[in-house]
């Protein structure tokens, strides 16, 4: 997995908040990751986009370390 970066990681985090979704939901349906990873990537437009899995395993791992503003669904 490739070096997020502080200004992702935040960036991430922002639009996970907008998104008003919970993680376990947005990782557990394809089309919603692929749609919030689109989503995502167009705030950068990099020359790698993120690879959905790259944004799950992101999500997971702030959400697991408790850095994730709490979404209820």
């Amino acid at each position: 997995m490739r070096n997020w970066g502080e200004h992702k990681i935040e960036k991430l985090k922002l639009h996970y908040k907008q998104f008003n979704t919970p993680s376990d939901q947005i990782v557990k349906d394809k089309a919603l990751l692929e749609k919030f990873t689109s989503w995502f990537n167009a705030e950068f437009t990099p020359k790698e986009p993120f690879t959905p899995k790259e944004v799950a395993d992101q999500l997971f791992k702030l959400r697991k370390s408790g850095k994730l503003p709490r979404i209820r669904g």
